[in-house]
């Protein structure tokens, strides 16, 4: 344990170091924020009564701003002083805190530096980001200790999204959800969904994968960057089968991530180009669940929403299928979306391929498209990708 004559405070942080990094943690009051930084941190000539430990003249009180930013340094490294010369500290910077009339702001920053050290002991685990340095040094964000903490969390990397690589988005994400399970937290539909398609929990429609990594390549500069992605996209759109395995998404969506950062894209998102994992996890399983009874599944891997179903016409049903079949589906003179499902997904093939044509003349695109040919798209291919946009 060093001694208490080396352990920092205001003026001993020259650089402001343990400053910025104390911010972080603590919520300053106003009337520190406001006070001018040169002359609260460095006191100059103050008579050794104006200190709170003034054997080692640490923790200048010479103002209320000064008292507040003293006892912040204070508690949070008190364990490195002997509980004798604790009490002794902390009896006096009470007694600046009430001669500033600072009392509450005080006793504000003793139960906030004593919520942290409890926080200090939790498991990485309990935090939604843990950096560690090269030196071992590390710092944790955002406990996940309670309903409250889960939403802040998610709040907070939905708003920094763009700042924060993908492959640190989904571990983030993947931990946010499972506190937010154990802790029962509700973190309303737009957030789930969110949070979900970070966590790489959803699945894409293969064409649009491709669509997506086709307009990359267009807007790629360099040759050899360009043919990568073209690669990458015809892949996908060769052997779709991939699009779905979970583990090969989640490396697409952290390789795609690398080539928008390398393509200047992060931020810039729009309807024409839109976030990777908006189009790699565009269906995420809970939104699948709540949705299955409302979609309808075709023989063609196709999968509609029943509510499309409705927009086919009688007489283009009867057209094509006859009369009793349209009079089973249909009510009056209008097609029945929930009895037409109950046929459609029993279609054969070549039958319900002639149910798409009627649907796609009527404007109406599958929800999801699946197809049934493919052949997995190896790990060293989706390495190299990552490799050249680093």
């Amino acid at each position: 344990m060093p001694s208490p004559s080396v352990v920092l405070d205001p003026a001993s942080d020259k650089n402001c170091t343990e400053l910025t990094k104390l911010a972080s943690r603590y919520d300053f009051p106003q009337f520190v924020r406001a006070a001018d930084l040169d002359s609260t941190m460095n006191p100059g000539e103050i008579a050794v009564t104006a200190y709170a430990d003034p054997v080692n003249k640490k923790y200048a009180c010479h103002s209320a701003a000064a008292t507040w930013l003293s006892a912040m340094y204070f508690h949070e490294k008190s364990a490195e002083y002997h509980p004798k010369h604790q009490s002794r500290i902390c009896e006096r910077l009470e007694r600046f805190a009430d001669y500033f009339g600072i009392r509450p702001a005080y006793e504000a920053i003793v139960k906030q530096a004593s919520a942290l050290r409890d926080q200090d002991h939790l498991p990485d685990s309990s935090y939604a980001y843990v950096w560690q340095a090269n030196d071992g040094h590390k710092e944790r964000y955002y406990p996940l200790t309670s309903a409250l903490e889960v939403k802040v969390a998610a709040e907070w990397l939905r708003d920094n999204r763009d700042r924060i690589p993908f492959a640190d988005r989904n571990v983030i994400s993947n931990r946010i959800l499972e506190k937010a399970a154990r802790y029962g937290a509700g973190l309303g539909d737009e957030l789930t969904d969110f949070v979900e398609k970070q966590a790489g929990r959803g699945i894409p429609d293969p064409p649009e994968l491709y669509t997506m990594l086709e307009r990359r390549a267009m807007l790629a500069k360099k040759a050899d960057h360009r043919e990568a992605i073209t690669k990458l996209a015809e892949s996908v759109r060769n052997t779709p089968r991939v699009a779905l395995q979970p583990n090969e998404l989640i490396k697409l969506a952290a390789t795609v991530d690398l080539v928008d950062h390398a393509l200047g894209l992060k931020g810039k998102y729009t309807e024409i180009l839109p976030r990777p994992e908006d189009v790699i996890f565009k269906v995420t399983f809970t939104k699948a669940a709540s949705d299955h009874g409302k979609l309808c599944t075709l023989q063609t891997g196709n999968i509609y929403d029943k509510s499309q179903l409705a927009k086919l016409a009688r007489e283009d049903v009867a057209s094509v299928f006859g009369d009793d079949f349209a009079n089973e589906v249909c009510t009056g003179f209008d097609v029945d979306p929930e009895k037409i499902a109950e046929l459609a997904h029993t279609l054969p093939r070549p039958d319900a391929e002639l149910l798409e044509h009627l649907l796609s003349e009527a404007g109406q695109r599958p929800q999801l498209a699946k197809s049934a040919s493919y052949e997995p798209l190896d790990t060293e291919t989706l390495e190299a990708l990552a490799n050249a946009y680093r």
